[in-house]
């Protein structure tokens, strides 16, 4: 590998200084690629060579597939590293850790351990069932009302469950804003609804616990043996996540918070880069340390990262220095950054596909590149159409894969089921993913299960329904969920996919057609026969292809086998949105369409935080690409079926160099070789 042991050595001395601070509070401030989760498994494991009782010690990170990642890297670390008792350590979601305080003091109010919706669900689920009980119909002449406006509505109340406010600082208001009588709407919806379903929206369950810590009605670290949390990405926590943390180090919970304001992105969860920049302020006497020797980007990639980040960085930003390790290397990498513009977004596209093409055809692993989008409708659809014209493979956004069509999520609820028969929610999904059910029909059952004060779950295993309730369509729906429940009502979390998937096969064929059951075969056939259901619903449900990587991974080694020659993922280009990419690397990186009606976006115009939120995703962004970065506009994009005269982003005269007309055929011989060298460096 180019970077030299002795570079190694320095930066590690860094990351070990900060794990092994002894202060009650410390920040570590981590800059892209500087080893802040190397630094949060060597705390683990310091912390448990210090005589800490593994049960008193608490990870937390954002979303449920990055625990679970981040649990894995912990207790390999540490069980490789001299601390084998690692098991009992806690590694989850901060929501995960407010549910388990409020079920240990008993304060549960639901019928089984609510779960949070995710944002298909509250899409297609929630909001849709919000739309039909309030009366506010889809197409309605004159109404107003459509599922869009539903989600309006929620989202005020998910950011007054994030925040603690009704007008929170970050929170977008819609236009016309949101009236009492919508207010007064989704409360009369929601209470008995998230009952039924036993479900939670996004941000309840920890606004409830810190309601009854501030209330004095409960205490977790007394209940849970709370003594030190492990906070990892701490610019991504809103409002009542920070009180939640806060209240903990109030009652002497001693805190390693590591993040870094510059990537905070999630806005749109309420969260802000504040949370971080202000730990200092407000513990004084914690420590503070700072990561900036990258070991992921080159030095012109990181150089365009900076410069951009330098001049939009807001006030407030935690002052950092980020250089890149491959400046001193052996031999020194300067990497490749390419600033394009097109007079039209199919020629933009285009020169991508025939790029990463090229790209592969020299020796890149099509894994090894990605392609990262700020808008979905503008951009996705061009460049899917291009790569399929040049023949070039790639793997669309999660959001448009597998797991999020009609077929896709049924599985996945399946497989929720046999692991957790508890779940409602998989429960109202095996009813209402059936065609010709409909979020009608699911309505209807869900208001006569409130109005006669029936167990929603108990409709599809008790054995009969209660009499004189249901309509012939209704119980016909029911019906043939609880024939599909019985299907599988045998099966077993531990069960493999060699044993199981010809009967999900089956079940998926008979619910849908035989064309569902061939995208779950071709969704599944490259990963191990010895998978086990819980692995593959982790699977599925995972946010990121390096997740699901790092899981294919555990598994092969649990089983004994040699990991694939090619990677244990299929060889395809990876296509994802920005948000999407954060914490994954590539050794090439194609950003597109960076116009300002894009980037920043026309919508955050009038949100100066917003605009400097919006520079951070293109900061992330930009530092995903290991060796080489290419960022490019459009003069011209067609949109709704016009074409659009476009205005260069805000953000380019800023990227650390000229922007030159893109060549039709994408990279040139030259330029491919330069490319290859320097991926090739980095080894």
């Amino acid at each position: 590998m180019a970077i030299t042991e002795q570079q190694k050595k320095t930066a590690e001395a860094k990351q070990h200084a900060a794990a092994h601070d002894a202060r009650p509070q410390v920040r570590l401030v981590a800059g892209p690629g500087t080893g802040k989760s190397y630094a949060i498994q060597e705390r683990v494991r310091w912390l448990l060579s210090q005589g800490m009782r593994p049960d008193s010690i608490f990870v937390v990170s954002f979303t449920r597939a990055a625990a679970l990642d981040l649990r894995r890297r912990v207790h390999r670390y540490c069980s490789e590293n001299g601390q084998p008792s690692v098991d009992g350590v806690s590694v989850s979601t901060l929501h995960s850790l407010a549910l388990s305080t409020l079920r240990m003091a008993r304060l549960l109010a639901y019928p089984a351990d609510p779960l949070v919706m995710d944002d298909w669900e509250l899409e297609h689920v929630f909001d849709k069932e919000f739309s039909r009980t309030s009366g506010y119909v889809p197409g309605c002449a004159g109404s107003g009302y459509t599922p869009d406006r539903c989600t309006k509505i929620r989202r005020e109340y998910e950011a007054f469950c994030s925040t603690g406010q009704w007008a929170a600082p970050s929170y977008v208001p819609p236009d016309p804003p949101i009236s009492d009588e919508e207010r007064s709407a989704f409360k009369a919806f929601h209470g008995p609804r998230t009952q039924a379903y036993s479900c939670v929206l996004p941000g309840e369950i920890v606004r409830q616990c810190v309601n009854h810590m501030a209330a004095g009605l409960l205490e977790p670290a007394r209940l849970l043996g709370i003594k030190h949390i492990v906070v990892d990405e701490f610019q991504d926590l809103n409002p009542s996540d920070l009180e939640f943390v806060d209240r903990l180090i109030a009652s002497g919970v001693g805190t390693f918070a590591g993040g870094d304001d510059d990537q905070s992105l999630y806005s749109f969860r309420f969260a802000s880069p504040s949370g971080i920049q202000a730990f200092t302020s407000k513990y004084p006497l914690a420590t503070d340390h700072k990561l900036g020797d990258c070991f992921r980007c080159t030095v012109s990639v990181l150089g365009a990262a900076t410069s951009l980040i330098g001049a939009h960085s807001g006030p407030g930003r935690i002052p950092k220095t980020v250089r890149s390790l491959y400046e001193a290397s052996d031999p020194p990498e300067d990497g490749v950054v390419h600033r394009w513009w097109f007079r039209s977004g199919a020629q933009e596209a285009r020169a991508i596909a025939k790029s990463c093409k090229s790209l592969i055809q020299n020796g890149v692993p099509p894994r090894e590149i990605l392609i990262l989008i700020s808008s979905r409708p503008s951009l996705l659809g061009i460049l899917k159409q291009q790569f399929e014209s040049e023949g070039v493979q790639f793997e669309p956004p999660p959001a448009a894969g597998f797991v999020d069509t009609p077929s896709g999520r049924f599985v996945l609820a399946t497989l929720r089921l046999v692991c957790d028969p508890e779940d409602y929610v998989a429960h109202r999904l095996i009813l209402g993913l059936r065609p010709q059910v409909g979020v009608g029909i699911c309505n209807s059952i869900a208001e006569l299960v409130i109005q006669n004060n029936l167990n929603y779950r108990d409709l599809f295993h008790q054995l009969l329904l209660p009499a004189g309730i249901f309509s012939g369509r209704q119980i016909s729906a029911l019906r043939q969920a609880r024939a599909v429940l019985d299907q599988i009502k045998g099966w077993r979390s531990e069960d493999t996919i060699s044993q199981r998937l010809a009967e999900l096969r089956a079940i998926v064929q008979s619910v849908f057609d035989h064309n569902a059951s061939a995208k779950l075969s071709e969704t599944i056939n490259h990963l191990p026969p010895d998978m086990t259901l819980e692995e593959l619903r982790t699977y599925l449900g995972a946010d990121t292809d390096e997740r699901q990587a790092s899981l294919l991974e555990a598994i092969y080694d649990r089983i004994g086998l040699e990991l694939p020659e090619g990677g244990v993922l299929p060889p395809k280009v990876r296509m994802m949105t920005m948000h999407g990419a954060k914490g994954l690397s590539a050794r090439v990186v194609f950003i597109p369409g960076l116009e300002e009606s894009l980037l920043p976006g026309m919508w955050r115009h009038g949100y100066p935080g917003l605009v400097l939120e919006a520079a951070r995703m293109l900061y992330v962004a930009i530092t995903r690409a290991r060796a080489a970065c290419v960022v490019s506009h459009s003069r011209m994009r067609v949109v709704y079926g016009s074409p659009v005269n476009q205005v260069p982003s805000r953000f380019l005269p800023h990227l650390g160099g000229r922007f030159d007309q893109g060549h039709p055929g994408g990279l040139t011989d030259a330029q491919v070789t330069q490319v290859v060298e320097s991926c090739n460096n980095l080894l």
